[in-house]
């Protein structure tokens, strides 16, 4: 799959309010079932903690809307237009503005989207093209809406990630300092498997 050089930058605009690791996982996992004096703490590590997998593996854990924004569309109707946050649930839309500054809605007749070495894609369909005539003066002429995630309930998420997040959970609530890290950790392989390579 060839680069995709049109991206520029994307905004999480409809967020999950669940937790992808639950409380009660969480205080099982710190042997602290009994002592609820933390919980503000622990919320607080599974939120970064969830952040933290979430920028470095390009992963929505839960169901979320995310707008992708690109300065044009590719140059050529075989080459892709990359999604970067996994994985892909639906495109809700692809609007872009045109060379008179009118914004249009691309038909999604027109495209389809796929999925290649852990990333999501969009690509015209046979017989289409990218649409033409965009203002590429705009760094973000093309907004790609979309939907990523695993589900809308921790039960959702693959189990090998809720247990590289207890991992971390564990590590920050019982290293409330910033140790130096000279080797990877557990849950840094366990989650090697999400990590994608090409962009």
């Amino acid at each position: 799959m060839t680069q995709d050089t049109t991206y520029r930058s994307y905004t999480v605009t409809t967020t999950n309010k669940e937790l992808p690791v639950t409380l009660e996982a969480a205080r099982y996992q710190l042997r602290n079932e009994d002592l609820k004096y933390d919980d503000e703490h622990v919320i607080r590590i599974i939120r970064g903690v969830a952040d933290y997998i979430e920028r470095t593996y390009g992963l929505a854990l839960l169901t979320q809307t995310v707008a992708q924004y690109h300065n044009r569309f590719p140059c050529t109707s075989d080459a892709p237009l990359l999604l970067r946050i996994a994985p892909l649930i639906s495109v809700t839309s692809i609007t872009y503005v045109d060379s008179a500054g009118d914004t249009q809605t691309w038909d999604d007749a027109e495209y389809t989207s796929g999925g290649y070495n852990g990333r999501n894609f969009i690509i015209p369909k046979t017989g289409y093209s990218w649409p033409s005539d965009v203002n590429t003066n705009l760094p973000n002429a093309v907004t790609v809406t979309y939907q990523a995630g695993y589900g809308t309930k921790p039960s959702n998420i693959p189990p090998l990630i809720i247990d590289a997040m207890l991992l971390k959970i564990t590590d920050r609530y019982e290293n409330r300092a910033d140790p130096v890290r000279g080797m990877q950790t557990a849950s840094d392989v366990i989650m090697q498997g999400f990590y994608v390579f090409s962009v």
